[in-house]
């Protein structure tokens, strides 16, 4: 039987003895005894269930932490052990002591109606699994035997499947089954159906999808996903019940993500307008450069004679015609008739020039979607239906009764041709306003997950309500929304109070009127006797430290942590058959190292490309390397050595870009590397362990996805301080992390040019007045109030996972300044910017611990770019999920590497603190020793040179 273990933090939290287990304790005669029933008592409080009794079942964690609890030798449990009836007795009286109750047929039934509801949901026997204990912990049930309570997951989940299956095929329309079969059948010499719908698709169509809001969105996903990883013919293998199921659900996601993808289609083609036509317009100017610096030059004369006092107000006509002739001016004025207010001075000159382009999508771009008003000019859902119905007519001017609110007041002047409404300026008009009220939320698309009405990212209202008071309870907030008002206007004024007080003696920030002057923070340098020491310290670390090959180093630390179970199928995860294992780490190099696996499979033997590709579609999930990363994480995380760097209660995050040749939809211009490029956005315990990364866009502001790490890595860190820099930053993320418990703490560039808010108007700030007491620098806190329970209810949504974080939020920052929602979430935001600005600006410890946070990203990033060396650092890959894939491999990577330097540092270390030569190290100096910094993990392959080749 394998031996449990424990972090740290989790005998802190569930194993210590309180006063009122000491007594418990003390009613045991003897030591042994007494010793006995603490063992147990914490036993039960970690695992949920009592140790196997014969023998008796031992974790040597907790029996240290026991001992030094009671200060007794651990040996005296071997007296204890021999005592079964004693232990019998003792488990009675410890289920008795922690109220709770035997697994049994009354338990088993609220387990099994629980692990149902949840299969409904969850598709993974691991996660059900997790669940299940949990479940039985919050219930105080005690856990049955791990086969059975496993044997009763994958029964239930079974019949999870079967109820989904079969509903699913009940709502299927007549006819439905025959498509299926079409979809699926792959035509001699050609490519199956299926297989064209892999791609994004151009044209969807709601018509032959099955409704299926009654089944979890993430139930779907998975099933979607699977089909994905299938070939045509191997859906054919699989049961009909399963096959339509996930064909249905397949369509129905790829439905909706088409629809997403169009829409982003559509916002980068009119982008790209845009941008040309801008470009059109300066060259307009550039090369009318000349006529518009003579008009200049005309109009400084013409200024200095009006502005003349020495001239009289009839003299100033004949003045200027002396000093500009009168046919000059006219020359110059038809010159510049075009320019000022005519149609060659804006940008939308060009947007029309392009209407022959732009015609061959937006006609089609209309037709497939259906736009609904949220808060848009009626107007313009008229207008829609009007083109929609226009089709391919190529009438050139519209009726005159058509309305055109719609359109911005700066395209009037193009708007009518011949007294008619121009179709081109109207059409041209729809498309800028559309794709700005989509962005703004005031146009929804039908079916869009990303583009859809607001309200779809809010979890059902019935869910919200029981958790509405735990929830502000752990955000440490007022549930109620007029003592919120009070509770942020006491907390801001108490964060004024602070830092006045700081202020004489504030060597950092100083005020100069209505203005600050900051200064440079002291160097963090050590001194010149510490600074000789560290060298010394470091110089014996490095001859000390192995050196180690990449393959080995992931081998030695999976044999260590094992975390190549969470790739493997249950039937081989207790076996770790070699070849499997080897297959897989090959995989999640060829993928971490940017090698690809067709490189991958000709540097190495007994693997091959095939092997690579399945492991990758069947193994390498998302899923599983979340999990295989969280194993490494909390690793890292438990070694006594990165406790010197942190404790893991905060973190940092970054974006890291690679060139990115391939045309795909995420490509986008980096202006940074002056190529087209993909961003990596990883975050970083300050322990140094890498615990979540994501691929973005390089166009998309980090600050949107800074919550996404946060919420939906699953190791068990708890960041409470985030660090990040000025692209991670928005006034709305300042509200996320207040509304969730967190703080948050970004490097803000030119934070002396920051407003900073005020919520009363009526008390003094001394030397702060000149800057609080500015037009639009005090707080309203109507929208707050009347939005408080409203902002509860978004940001639990995006806790539970109902919607992603990064989605949600980039919805709400593109929100219309008007909206009430958006306007309670920047008041929200301005105030605890506000606090952090003044805690910034006060603080030394704050500033220098940002510094090192994202110092550590830094050095984080520069590892990535060695590892991540083949292809020359370009991403090639077109598929998300594959650079997805790309991504999570290469943290995974990382994260390997920080453990085993980690362990390295502390075999190193606990040999004693002299060199060879006897000279004292100073160990206190590690905190400043990084796991990223050294050079013995040799990446690259090994070249073999064969003399017996040369001739």
């Amino acid at each position: 039987m394998t031996q449990p273990s424990f972090s740290r933090e989790e005998l802190i939290q569930r194993a210590t003895l309180a006063p009122e287990d000491i007594v418990q304790i003390n009613q045991c005669r003897g030591n042994s005894n007494q010793f006995g029933f603490a063992y147990q008592l914490g036993f039960v409080r970690l695992l949920n269930r009592f140790p196997a009794q014969k023998p008796l079942e031992i974790a040597p964690d907790l029996l240290l932490f026991i001992e030094n609890q009671l200060n007794e030798d651990s040996a005296i449990i071997q007296q204890y052990e021999k005592r079964q009836q004693t232990i019998s007795e003792h488990r009675l009286k410890i289920r008795d002591y922690l109220k709770k109750r035997d697994f049994t047929e009354l338990e088993t039934r609220l387990v099994k109606d629980f692990i149902f509801e949840e299969a409904c949901r969850l598709a993974r026997v691991d996660a059900l699994f997790c669940q299940a204990k949990e479940f039985l912990r919050e219930q105080g049930i005690l856990e049955p035997a791990s086969r059975l309570l496993l044997r009763i997951t994958k029964e239930q989940r079974k019949l999870a499947q079967q109820h989904i299956f079969g509903k699913i095929i009940e709502a299927m329309p007549v006819g439905m089954v025959e498509k299926l079969e079409v979809l699926i059948d792959v035509p001699s010499g050609r490519v199956s159906d299926f297989q064209y719908l892999k791609e994004p698709a151009a044209r969807p169509s709601s018509d032959a999808i099955v409704a299926l809001t009654w089944l979890n969105n993430n139930y779907q996903r998975n099933l979607a996903l699977y089909v994905k990883r299938c070939s045509a013919d191997r859906l054919k293998l699989i049961s009909s019940s399963r096959r339509y199921a996930a064909l249905i659900c397949f369509l129905k996601q790829t439905f909706h993500e088409t629809i997403d993808q169009l829409i982003d289609t559509f916002d980068k083609l009119v982008g790209k307008i845009c941008k040309h036509a801008e470009n059109d317009l300066n060259k307009d100017l550039t090369s009318h450069r000349q006529v518009v610096q003579q008009a200049l030059s005309m109009f400084q004369e013409m200024g200095q004679i009006i502005l003349d006092e020495s001239l009289k107000d009839k003299e100033i006509r004949s003045s200027l015609f002396k000093k500009v002739s009168k046919t000059a001016l006219l020359a110059q004025l038809k010159d510049l008739e075009m320019w000022p207010g005519g149609k060659s001075g804006h940008m939308f000159e060009g947007v029309l020039k392009r209407f022959g382009y732009i015609r061959k999508f937006f006609p089609v771009f209309l037709e497939v979607l259906n736009f609904e008003e949220n808060g848009c000019d009626d107007s313009l859902v008229d207008g829609i239906s009007f083109i929609k119905g226009l089709g391919k007519d190529r009438e050139r001017n519209l009726p005159e009764t058509i309305s055109t609110d719609f359109v911005p007041g700066r395209f009037h002047r193009w708007l009518y041709d011949a007294g008619s409404v121009s179709r081109r300026t109207f059409e041209c008009a729809l498309l800028l306003v559309i794709r700005d009220e989509i962005k703004a939320g005031n146009l929804c698309i039908t079916h869009s997950k990303r583009f859809g009405r607001f309200d779809n990212f809010f979890i059902p209202t019935m869910k919200w309500e029981p958790m509405r008071e735990s929830f502000f309870r752990e955000a440490e907030l007022p549930q109620n929304s007029k003592e919120a008002i009070a509770f942020l206007k006491s907390r801001l004024a108490n964060s004024y109070d602070r830092f006045l007080e700081t202020l004489p003696g504030n060597a950092y920030a100083k005020i100069e009127g209505d203005a600050w002057k900051l200064s440079i923070d002291p160097g963090e340098n050590l001194g010149e006797k510490d600074a000789f020491n560290l060298t010394i310290l470091k110089q014996w670390l490095s001859k000390n430290m192995r050196s180690i090959r990449l393959p080995e180093l992931l081998i030695e630390v999976d044999n260590k942590l094992h975390f190549s179970k969470c790739f493997l199928a249950p039937t081989l995860q207790e076996g770790r058959p070699p070849e499997e294992i080897c297959s897989l780490l090959i995989s999640i190099m060829a993928y971490g190292c940017n090698i690809g696996p067709f490189t991958m499979a000709r540097l190495t033997t007994g693997t091959s490309y095939e092997q690579i590709r399945r492991i990758t579609d069947w193994q390498l999930t998302p899923e599983n390397q979340k999990a295989a990363l969280s194993v490494v994480v909390n690793a890292i995380t438990d070694l006594d050595a990165s406790r010197i760097w942190g404790d893991g209660t905060s973190s940092s995050s970054d974006g890291q870009r690679f060139y990115m040749p391939r045309k795909t939809l995420q490509q986008t211009y980096s202006p940074k590397l002056s190529d087209y490029a993909l961003e990596f956005y990883s975050f970083v315990a300050d322990n140094y362990a890498p615990f979540y990364s994501v691929p973005i866009e390089c166009t998309e502001r980090d600050a949107a996805f800074v919550l996404d790490g946060l919420l939906y890595n699953e190791s068990d860190l708890i960041s409470m301080e985030h660090y990040t820099d000025t692209h991670g930053y928005t006034e709305i993320n300042f509200a996320a992390f207040a509304m969730l418990g967190r703080k948050f703490a970004p490097r803000i560039r030119g934070i002396q040019h920051q407003r900073l808010y005020r919520i009363d108007p009526t008390r003094s700030y001394d030397a702060l007045d000149p800057m609080v007491t500015k037009k639009d620098h005090t707080i309203n806190t109507d929208p707050i109030e009347n939005d408080w329970n409203r902002m509860g209810h978004f940001y639990a949504s995006l806790k539970t996972g109902h919607v992603t974080a990064s989605v949600a939020l980039k919805r709400l920052v593109s929100l219309s300044k008007k909206n009430h929602f958006y306007q309670a979430n920047r008041e929200l935001g301005r105030i605890f910017k506000t606090e952090f600005i003044l805690e910034y600006l006060s603080k030394p410890s704050l500033r220098r611990r940002i510094r090192q946070g994202l110092l550590k990203g830094e050095q984080l990033h520069s590892l990535a770019r060695q590892v991540f060396y083949g292809k020359r650092g370009k991403i090639y890959s077109r598929d998300l999920e594959e650079q997805m894939s790309t991504c999570s491999c290469l943290t995974l990577i990382l994260a390997c590497i920080i453990y085993w330097q980690a362990r390295e540092i502390a075999r190193v270390t606990s040999g004693g603190n002299q060199d060879a030569a006897g000279n004292d190290l100073d160990f206190s100096l590690l905190e400043h020793v990084s796991p990223i910094e050294w050079d013995n993990v040799v990446l690259y392959g090994e070249y073999v040179v064969d003399r017996n080749l040369i001739k």
